[in-house]
Parts: structure tokens; C-alpha cells; sequence
């Protein structure tokens, strides 16, 4: 009972030692990712804020172009419709000189006719946008088109185009398209990773231009970004599904004044958390590491703890067999030595000398007699031993004798108790014999005081009629009594106060 006792607490401690190593760990590897999903998900914020200003500066120089590029075109149409042809393409030529490789210009005359065209390509009939071309021809300056698809080469383009008048005449169109491919430079150099876009938006929502291209137009109007965030702030980012191709995407967001362009830059939710789902491969790598040598630590310490537990019950056993068999032994002493006290009265001795002796032995069998019955196999209690000694050894004496005992909390070595008792049963024995002579009664006074050094103040005192220095020091109790103080390692006085008062310090206490 004892061993699964012990067993059961030592294994819930090792399982709780376990479990607050787990909550540990598992504390400070939720709050690395947390850190570790807010730094990439700020870092993506950052990246695609920056490319949305990237893609807004460009916007903002594609706008500039197209106006400037525009003007010299009107310019170069001249003030007469009856310009030379050669001269007309020559002034057309200059104008745009300084487009892009993917731009192209056209000017389209009121009537539908083509009268410029830096594409070699395309026809008539790719350019014309009739919605347009109307618009511009019902008195709207300018125009800037959602991306559009040539139908012979399936270029993606975006037109910006301007009216031509003199003297309040439509006369035509200038129109210059640019390829939504250019937008490829500002993907390549931003590097969002896979699943990335950059575009520019109209702004009522319908796409101009976006890269990776599209496959057919697209309009965002219903889109959250128009119908939330751009109505909230000039510029910022939002988490969403892209309508265009359902992924989900950081996307930040900036209008462009003084342009009807709104520059977007987008990045993969996916990429963007990579990182981050790294670091929770790791964290996982780390508890499964962790778990491992939990359970193997676990398995050992409960193993060491059930060794330890049977070792412990083992040792309790041969303890409790070990007890059993001392206070046999102390038995059987006391037992013998009653019958040598039975043996010495058969012998026929003088009835002084056999008391004497029966004394003597009285005093060595209380000593084994304290040892088994109180399991005291290495010291003995000095507060239960002593006066219990002193009441048997008084009480064989037929007088009526008050003792009174002053005695600290002592622990006498097994080793002196045999010694103190037959000390005690000398300085009795002297009381009895020489203190009370002519009186049938008497007080005895027992003190044994420990003292700060460890050595430990015996006084037995009576109020008899004292004793003689010559008479005690050649007698056999005196030669005894200065056997058993040495035995101790002690040194004794006796001195003649109202009685006799013997002093003596010993070395029997346990420390």
C-alpha cells in the first residue's frame, strides 16, 4: 500500500512537471507566432503599400504622356484640312517620336477614315471603339478606355485619345494605345512573389490595365474597393477574394489625383504567410522534439520512481525486521540477566553482596527493557528513561524516599546508557545506604542539564547527614563511580551541602 502510495504521488508529479513544461512551451511557441503572423503580415502591408505607390508613379507619367503626346498630335494635324499627306505623317512622326515601344499612335478622321497610324498591324476597324469614338465626337475632349482586346492579334491595350477641332468642327481623333504588357516591369521589379498583380483601375471600376493579364475585361464597379474602402480613404489596404481569378490576395490600394487612374498592387495571402508557415513547420518540429523526450523522460522518471518506491519498501522491511529482531535481542538480554539474578541468589552469597549485585543488574536490564519497549535501539529519551530508572532502584530499598527530577529534553547514546544507569544505580545506592541512617525517610533530587558546550550536568543530591572524603574514597562504589564517569568522558565532584550534592559533567548525549 505504502510503495503504490508512493509510486501513485511520484508519478503525478512527473506528469505535472510534464504537463507545465508542455503549457510552457506552449506559451512562449504561441506568442513567437503570433510575433512571427503580425511581422508577415506588416512586412506584406509594406511591400505592397510601397509597389502601390510604384504603380501610382507610373500611372501618373502614363498620364503625362499620353496629354503631352496628345497635344503635339493636334498640333502636327495642322489648320487645314488640305495639308499635304507626306507633311501630315512627317509633323504625326515627330509628335510621337518619343512613345514607348509599347505604345502606338492612330488618328482617325470624323468620317471613320485612318489618317495616321504607327501600327502596323492592326486595322481600322481594331481601333474604332464606336461607345467611344462617339463620345469624343458628341464634344468630349478627352477619353481614357478600359483595357481592351484587338481582335486580329489579341493584343491587351488600353486607348487614350483626345477630339481634334478647328473652328469648332470635330475634325478627328487622335488616339494612342498602350500595350497593359508594360506593367511587366513594374511586376518583375516589386518581386510580391507567386500570385502578385499590379493593375490600374478606372475610377468607376472597370480595368485599364493589369498584370498578369486578364484573359477577358473586367469590371470591379460592385467591388468592395468601390464600394467601401475608396469611399473611406485615398489610399490604404484590405484583405479580399479577387473577383478576377479567386485568390485570395493583400491588396493595397492608391487613387492617383488629377488622373482618372487608381493603382492597385496585390500579393498572395499565401505568400505573403509563408514565412510564418515556417515557422510554425519549426514550432511543430520543436513539440513534436519536445513530446518525444517528454514521453521517453516521462517513461524513465516514472521507472526510476517505481524502483525507487520498491527500493524504499524493501528498505522499510528490513527496517521493520531489523526493529523486531533489536527488541528480541533486548528481551532476551533483560531476560538473562534475570536469570544471572536468579543464579547469584542460589549461590549462597551474604545477602549484602547479592542486593549489591542484583543493583547492578537491575540498572543494566532497565537500560535494554527502555531500548525494546520503546524502540529506542540508538539513544534513549533521558525524560523517560531516568526517572522510571530511579523509581525501580529507590523502590528497592524499604523507605519512603520524594525524589524530584529537573531534566531536559535529552537523548542519551546507546553506547553511555549502560554506564549512566549503573553511575545513577552507585550514587542511589550510596544515598540509601549512607544518607538516611536512623530515618526512614528522605528527598533525593535528580537535575540532568544540557549544557551550550554538549556536554551534559548530572547532579543527585540528598538531605542526609553527608558522607566522609576518606571512608568514600576507598570504598568499591567510589573506585566504580570514577570508572563509569571516565567511561562517559567526564569529570565528577562531591561536596557536603545539607546533605551530600554530587556534580558531574558528561559526554553522553546525542547531538
Amino acid at each position: 500500500m505504502g510503495l503504490t502510495k508512493g509510486f501513485t504521488i511520484v508519478g503525478r508529479a512527473a506528469i505535472a512537471a510534464i504537463v507545465s513544461m508542455f503549457l510552457a512551451l506552449s506559451l512562449v511557441l504561441g506568442f513567437w507566432l503570433h510575433s512571427s503572423y503580425i511581422s508577415a503580415i506588416m512586412r506584406g502591408e509594406d511591400q505592397v503599400t510601397a509597389t502601390a505607390k510604384i504603380v501610382a508613379t507610373n500611372a501618373i507619367w502614363i498620364n503625362s504622356l499620353a496629354r503631352q503626346t496628345l497635344f503635339r498630335m493636334d498640333d502636327a494635324f495642322g489648320t487645314t484640312a488640305a495639308l499635304p499627306a507626306e507633311e501630315r505623317i512627317r509633323r504625326f512622326n515627330a509628335a510621337t517620336a518619343e512613345l514607348p515601344t509599347t505604345a502606338t499612335a492612330y488618328v482617325v478622321a470624323a468620317d471613320g477614315k485612318l489618317l495616321y497610324s504607327t501600327d502596323r498591324e492592326s486595322s481600322p476597324a481594331d481601333i474604332v471603339d464606336q461607345t467611344y469614338f462617339r463620345r469624343l465626337a458628341n464634344g468630349a475632349e478627352d477619353h481614357t478606355s478600359a483595357m481592351t482586346i484587338m481582335r486580329n492579334t489579341d493584343r491587351h491595350i488600353f486607348l487614350s485619345a483626345a477630339r481634334i477641332e478647328r473652328n469648332d468642327r470635330f475634325e478627328a481623333v487622335a488616339i494612342l494605345a498602350f500595350d497593359v504588357g508594360m506593367l511587366r516591369s513594374i511586376w518583375d521589379a516589386a518581386s510580391l512573389g507567386p500570385g502578385s498583380t499590379v493593375s490600374f483601375l478606372r475610377r468607376d471600376g472597370k480595368l485599364i490595365a493589369r498584370y498578369p493579364e486578364p484573359k477577358e475585361a473586367v469590371d470591379l464597379g460592385s467591388y468592395v474597393l468601390f464600394t467601401d474602402y475608396m469611399r473611406k480613404a485615398t489610399s490604404g489596404s484590405y484583405v479580399s477574394v479577387s473577383p478576377v481569378d479567386q485568390v485570395r490576395r493583400l491588396v493595397a490600394y492608391r487613387i492617383v489625383e488629377r488622373t482618372p487612374f487608381v493603382a492597385i498592387a496585390s500579393a498572395d495571402t499565401a505568400a505573403i504567410l509563408k514565412p510564418f508557415w515556417t515557422d510554425v513547420s519549426i514550432a511543430t518540429l520543436i513539440v513534436l522534439l519536445a513530446l518525444c523526450a517528454a514521453v521517453i523522460g516521462g517513461l524513465k522518471i516514472l521507472s526510476l520512481a517505481h524502483a525507487d518506491a520498491r527500493h524504499t519498501g524493501e528498505l522499510a522491511e528490513a527496517l521493520r525486521t531489523n526493529q523486531v529482531l533489536m527488541r528480541e535481542i533486548h528481551h532476551r538480554v533483560k531476560n538473562n540477566l534475570q536469570t544471572v539474578m536468579a543464579l547469584i541468589r542460589l549461590q549462597g552469597l551474604r545477602p549484602e553482596t547479592v542486593q549489591r549485585v542484583n543493583e547492578r543488574i537491575v540498572a543494566m536490564s532497565a537500560v535494554h527493557e527502555q531500548m525494546y519497549g520503546f524502540d529506542q535501539f540508538s539513544s534513549v529519551t533521558a525524560r523517560q528513561f531516568v526517572p522510571s530508572l530511579v523509581r525501580t532502584l529507590v523502590g528497592l530499598h524499604d523507605r519512603e524516599i520524594k525524589l524530584t527530577f529537573e531534566i531536559d529534553d535529552i537523548r542519551i547514546d546507546a553506547d553511555k546508557a549502560t554506564p549512566f544507569a549503573l553511575l545513577l544505580n552507585e550514587l542511589l545506592t550510596n544515598s540509601m545506604k549512607y544518607a538516611f541512617v536512623g530515618r526512614t525517610g528522605g528527598h533525593i533530587r535528580i537535575r540532568l542539564l544540557e549544557r551550550p558546550d554538549g556536554k551534559v550536568l548530572l547532579e543527585v543530591a540528598d538531605d542526609g547527614i553527608g558522607y566522609e572524603p576518606a571512608a568514600a574514597k576507598a570504598g568499591m562504589g567510589s573506585r566504580l563511580i570514577k570508572s563509569f564517569v571516565s567511561q562517559m568522558d567526564g569529570t565528577y565532584d562531591t561536596e557536603r551541602a545539607q546533605g551530600t550534592v554530587f556534580t558531574a559533567l558528561l559526554a553522553i548525549a546525542v547531538r
